[in-house]
């Protein structure tokens, strides 16, 4: 990580254009979990250990409507759904609702940590749910969901509530 990276990351999260963890995990020189680890105690909370994925995916599952957020390899999938509740079977959580928008598999045991993080996006504000992988990358994100452009204000306090009782240093 460079050496003025608070400073680095303050004046990312402050820019108009976009700002993921992954380009403050580059201009920074680390992963995206250490990016987000190096955001102000504001902007990112981590889910306790002990806490299992499984807990965190019910609650956003009861969520009203979010957007469910994959980058990889430079390509962007966002997809606004209720999200299906699920369980684990043969090695993975399985998303239950057959006429679902998003239906799969996730490897939960791939997953590291888990943070809720609330930062801008394009000057908007934003807040989310990341999924890192043991190794750092973020694997993919549940965003509070929008209507006409503006947050859905029950998610919203669905997203603080949640952040409450599930992470580190809350509540």
């Amino acid at each position: 990580m460079i050496e003025n990276a608070p400073e680095k990351i303050k004046e990312l999260m402050s820019a108009k254009r976009p700002v993921t963890l992954g380009l403050i995990a580059k201009e920074v020189g680390c992963t995206a979990l250490e990016a987000a680890q190096a955001l102000p105690a504001a902007n990112a909370a981590f889910v306790r250990e002990g806490i299992s994925f499984e807990a965190v995916w019910e609650r956003l599952a009861a969520w009203e409507k979010v957007t469910f957020f994959v980058i990889h390899e430079g390509h962007v999938f966002e997809i606004a759904t209720k999200l299906s509740p699920g369980k684990t079977a043969m090695g993975y959580f399985n998303m239950l609702h057959a006429d679902a928008v998003l239906g799969g598999h996730i490897k939960a045991d791939a997953l590291g940590r888990i943070a809720f993080i609330s930062m801008p996006f394009m000057g908007r504000e934003s807040h989310y749910v990341a999924f890192f992988g043991k190794d750092g990358t973020l694997h993919f994100s549940v965003y509070v969901g929008r209507e006409k452009h503006q947050l859905i204000e029950s998610v919203k306090e669905a997203f603080f509530k949640d952040k409450a009782e599930l992470c580190e240093g809350e509540a």
